[in-house]
């Protein structure tokens, strides 16, 4: 938890000083409040005229993990990728990084059983705030 979660837990929040923190905080640590899911706490402190800074990014949040939510559950429902999460981890392994390298992150999750609600907010973290730079091979 950043130093505005903490602030934002704790009893007594200066609505006013919460703001300034808020709007001092880089995008990639307004990012980080939502893909750990403490942003609702710090919305519900800030005042009312200062709520849509980031209300309307965790919108936009959200609907990008809808968008790879959606292409998952796609993905999942084709039976050729049902039959090789049947079959063997290094077929199905391959199988993925051929086919769906840059979901594979979840689709492992998805093989072992571990997928949580959590795993997406990451994922799409990673996606946004991942490195900039596109290197050729």
């Amino acid at each position: 938890m950043n130093r505005v979660g903490k602030y934002a837990a704790t009893d007594t929040v200066d609505d006013l000083e919460l703001m300034n923190m808020v709007f001092e905080l880089p995008e990639k640590d307004k990012m980080i409040m939502w893909s750990e899911g403490y942003i609702d706490l710090v919305i519900e402190k800030l005042p009312d005229y200062a709520r849509d800074v980031l209300v309307n990014r965790k919108e936009k949040w959200e609907d990008t993990k809808a968008y790879y939510e959606k292409k998952i559950e796609e993905i999942i429902g084709q039976e050729e990728f049902k039959m090789k999460q049947k079959g063997d981890r290094k077929d199905f392994a391959l199988f993925v990084k051929g086919r769906y390298p840059e979901y594979q992150s979840l689709l492992f999750l998805i093989y072992d059983g571990n997928l949580k609600e959590d795993d997406f907010r990451k994922f799409v973290f990673r996606r946004r705030q991942g490195s900039r730079k596109k290197y050729l091979h």
